[in-house]
């Protein structure tokens, strides 16, 4: 496949889960790939296993860090593809943590992701190229999720935000499509501080690549919104059915209780969206 040949592609939180497996589909479709994260090392690695990118290592959860990336990106050519991929969340009883993670997951869930939206936006006014973005939800943009209330929430933005540049840009060279994930085994759960799902939540659970396949030709497609996966989307659609409190009470039992212990810290371990 090379339908993506001479396309310019920004993929954030490429270091590892879905960021990495999206670059390593948007590599298979010939594309050329800026790729960043915080971890050099890890970065590097899904640089490899992608045949070769330039690499922007930042954590986009700073306030600034997105113009930096931003301009590191675009210094040798135009991003025609963004994948706004990099996020956190963890699962604990809001105010339960440190208020620095909260600010920090509002940084990166969504300040830093409407900045690069918008400076993606800016820069390709005026092109009459085919350009596209994709922001990574979640289906906890669905629902209130105990335990998880901010992340959710950021999602809930994350969703409503790409859907209104996708019908805003109807008709025009830009396309924005909104990607609702489920459970994904990524690193992610172990950082959230998550894992003690049901069976429900096990059973719908799809892999990295799995999601970035399904992300990728939605993308293509100029899709609005996707969720991967027939149980994620049975349960999204579940949810319009019964009262909001009712989906947040069943959101808690598939969830389970957080599992004990301190969470992982950022500056040493890798997180995904």
């Amino acid at each position: 496949m090379s339908e993506l040949k001479g396309k310019r592609a920004l993929v954030t939180g490429a270091s590892s889960g879905i960021g990495a497996a999206i670059a390593k589909e948007l590599a298979d479709r010939g594309a050329h790939l800026v790729l960043s994260a915080r971890r050099k090392a890890a970065l590097d690695d899904t640089a490899a296993k992608c045949g070769g990118a330039e690499v922007v290592t930042a954590d986009l959860g700073a306030p600034g860090a997105a113009q930096s990336v931003w301009n590191a990106a675009t210094a040798n050519g135009p991003i025609d593809i963004l994948i706004n991929n990099a996020g956190f969340g963890y699962f604990r009883p809001f105010g339960s943590i440190e208020a620095a993670r909260d600010a920090e997951l509002v940084q990166l869930n969504i300040t830093s992701l409407v900045e690069l939206s918008r400076m993606f936006a800016d820069h390709r006014r005026g092109r009459t190229e085919r350009a596209y973005l994709v922001n990574i939800a979640s289906i906890g943009a669905y629902q209130s999720v105990p335990n998880m209330a901010l992340y959710a929430a950021s999602k809930v933005f994350v969703r409503n935000f790409t859907e209104g540049l996708h019908d805003e840009w109807r008709g025009t060279q830009l396309s924005a499509t909104c990607i609702c994930p489920g459970g994904t085994k990524t690193a992610f759960h172990e950082m959230a501080g998550a894992g003690n799902y049901s069976w429900i939540a096990n059973k719908s659970m799809m892999t990295a690549d799995e999601v970035a396949a399904i992300s990728v030709r939605a993308m293509l497609a100029g899709k609005r919104n996707v969720i991967p996966g027939f149980m994620n989307k049975l349960s999204c659609w579940g949810v319009r059915l019964v009262p909001r409190w009712f989906a947040s009470w069943m959101s808690r039992r598939v969830l389970g209780k957080p599992r004990p212990g301190e969470l992982p810290s950022r500056t040493n371990t890798g997180s995904a969206a």
